[in-house]
């Protein structure tokens, strides 16, 4: 019971608004996707298959008799095979934004019956179908264009277009979960083409793009600290223009990372992205008052170890 002093109107009142500011900034596009007949009939299309069931079963009656290994055991197993795209989709980024099945596979989300939801869509193998495997790129960059600006410039895609045998958005992000890949994960994907086997390119390339990732990952960490570091000198009173300015180009290389990554040129991305850190790590150091001394980083072998090469030739043709 609410005391004396309390109201309990305006607490109701309190909730209602509550209420309301949680459901708002989803806006329309929450709304679309409520009313999106792809979710209403494919979330109850196939919840779990047969065999993810069985095994869930299995892990239920381990649980019970308290044997450790049961979710360890057979997690992976369950997740290998699932294959329910709805219940993938609900654990990706595009469920987050609210994008939905039609946004690639076409269709039309308001028809109420499967007929008519499917009518103008097209098979994986129409070549006219969005997601067949040489229009991928185009559906995807009807939402992200600049990595399909860069990725346009890139012999990835002109294989696909015209040897049908490279990768495309889905080869590395995956169909329906959509995951972006971490450093670890490149080596194994990458090695299907880069190897010594079968020449394409270098073989170095796995090994490359994984130390670029991390990269990545490392001018993320100094641009945190870099922010910290001129919060911390504002709330002391001192003059953080100069490093503020240094924060500012480190973010902007931040923020054009998943454009310059799909561009595919492992060099000029290290170059850039070192470019990134050098600035953040300066940035930190003037907010401490000492100016840093940041040694280039230099790519490839550099002019005096092929002075050096050319001179031990020399020699031995002279001998």
């Amino acid at each position: 019971m609410f005391s004396k002093t309390r109201n309990p109107e305006k607490y109701c009142i309190l909730f209602f608004v509550l209420l309301v500011s949680f459901i708002a900034p989803a806006g329309a596009s929450h709304l679309d996707a409520l009313n999106n007949s792809c979710i209403d009939c494919h979330k109850t299309v196939s919840p779990f298959t047969d065999e993810q069931s069985r095994f869930n079963e299995i892990r239920a009656n381990h649980t019970e008799r308290n044997i450790s290994c049961s979710l360890e055991c057979h997690e992976d197993i369950i997740r290998k095979k699932a294959t329910d795209n709805f219940q993938q989709w609900t654990e990706s980024g595009h469920s987050a934004y609210y994008v939905t099945c039609d946004a690639c596979h076409g269709g039309d989300p308001r028809a109420k019956t499967e007929a008519g939801a499917h009518a103008s869509m097209k098979g994986v193998d129409d070549a006219n179908s969005s997601i067949y495997f040489k229009n991928i790129p185009e559906t995807c960059g009807k939402c992200h264009a600049e990595e399909l600006d860069h990725f346009r410039n890139t012999m990835h895609y002109q294989r696909l277009k015209s040897e049908s045998r490279a990768p495309s958005c889905v080869t590395c992000h995956r169909p329906h979960t959509f995951k972006v890949l971490k450093a670890s994960e490149l080596t194994p994907l990458c090695s299907t083409c880069h190897n010594p086997t079968d020449h394409v390119a270098t073989a170095s390339v796995p090994k490359d793009a994984k130390n670029a990732l991390e990269e990545a990952n490392e001018l993320q960490g100094e641009v945190v600290k870099a922010k910290n570091a001129i919060s911390e000198a504002k709330a002391k009173g001192k003059d953080i223009t100069s490093a503020q300015s240094d924060l500012d180009k480190a973010t902007g290389v931040l923020n054009d990372i998943p454009s310059l990554w799909h561009g595919f040129n492992l060099r000029d991305f290290d170059r850039q992205v070192n470019s990134g850190i050098d600035l953040a790590k300066r940035a930190q150091y003037k907010t401490s008052g000492v100016e840093p001394t940041v040694p280039p980083r230099t790519q490839g072998t550099g002019i005096v170890p092929v002075l050096g090469i050319f001179a031990v030739i020399y020699l031995i043709r002279k001998r």
